[in-house]
């Protein structure tokens, strides 16, 4: 079968590389290339693009299942042949795609922006309530308030820590991190999908500020030094996150906030966003709208 990519993102190689199988899902395969650490995916027509993900131009029904752990390709000349499967991937007419979150300058001193975050923010807590999630933004944020689990009282301490040293420009400490990085059960744990929200919120609110460049950068480096207390899935988002490079969906909220049009388009960007993964998603917009507001006080307390 032969498959032709929709998209590339900045991380995938332009040279030819070889690469094993680590992992499989219905509308993902993770790969690991010969000599490096990062994981590179390959992903259905109807996920986010990624920072490390090829998207792929599949049919409905589409499943990766078929390949299995461990199994080697090549990728030569723009084609990536699978060995076993008959799989046969063409890059050729993918667009490359990254992020540029310091480009929206987010301002919640915009009463429109302001008004986008509110929105989002009331959605996201409506449906962690609704669905029962371990993790419910508002809570996390309140000392003593109500936690749904040891993880939830563990991650609302550290987030809480961590918000308070970046309104500082403190962040030296990596305990604040350790605290964080691997917290939670899962594919990619709360506290990881936190930090990767958490970093684009940052990313999106430098503007011209030479202090806050320095603290995103000092965390970035604190974040991908500690990345290997987590596992290779996540580390590899916490990763490409420290960059300023997170999913077309993440993008997509920020830009939806940050240039406000109307609620119900941005519902729908929220919505898409949240919607990832069993609770990522919500997770992930929960560390966003958080790193957003650090610098402003902008968060409910």
């Amino acid at each position: 079968m032969r498959i032709g990519a929709l998209s590339a993102g900045y991380a995938i190689p332009q040279a030819d590389f070889e690469a094993t199988i680590h992992s499989v899902f219905p509308a993902a395969v993770n790969l690991r290339p010969a000599h490096e650490d990062l994981l590179l995916s390959l992903v259905a027509a109807t996920e986010a693009d990624l920072p490390q993900g090829v998207r792929l131009d599949t049919s409905p029904g589409f499943s990766f299942e078929k390949l299995t752990v461990g199994e080697r390709a090549t990728c030569q000349s723009g084609t990536l042949v699978f060995e076993n499967t008959g799989l046969v991937v063409d890059f050729h007419r993918a667009r490359r795609w990254s992020c540029d979150l310091p480009a929206y300058t987010t301002d919640l001193t915009d009463p429109a922006v302001a008004a986008g975050w509110d929105c989002v923010w009331q959605a996201l807590n409506e449906r962690q309530s609704r669905l029962g999630a371990e993790i419910v933004a508002q809570d996390l944020l309140r000392a003593g308030g109500k936690a749904q689990s040891a993880t939830s009282r563990r991650l609302g301490e550290a987030i809480r820590a961590l918000i308070e040293a970046t309104c500082r420009f403190q962040l030296d400490d990596l305990s604040l991190l350790t605290r964080l990085i691997g917290l939670g059960a899962g594919l990619t744990p709360c506290g990881d999908d936190f930090l990767v929200g958490y970093l684009a919120g940052m990313w999106c609110t430098l503007g011209n500020f030479v202090e806050r460049r320095q603290a995103v950068s000092k965390l970035g480096q604190g974040v991908i030094h500690l990345s290997r207390q987590t596992n290779d899935i996540s580390r590899t988002y916490l990763y490409h996150a420290a960059q300023g490079q997170v999913s077309s969906r993440l993008d997509a909220l920020v830009g939806a906030i940050s240039r406000p049009g109307s609620p119900g388009q941005l519902l729908a960007v929220a919505e898409s966003a949240m919607h990832s993964g069993h609770s990522s998603g919500m997770d992930a917009v929960t560390g966003l709208l958080s790193g957003m507001a650090t610098w402003e006080g902008y968060l409910p307390k």
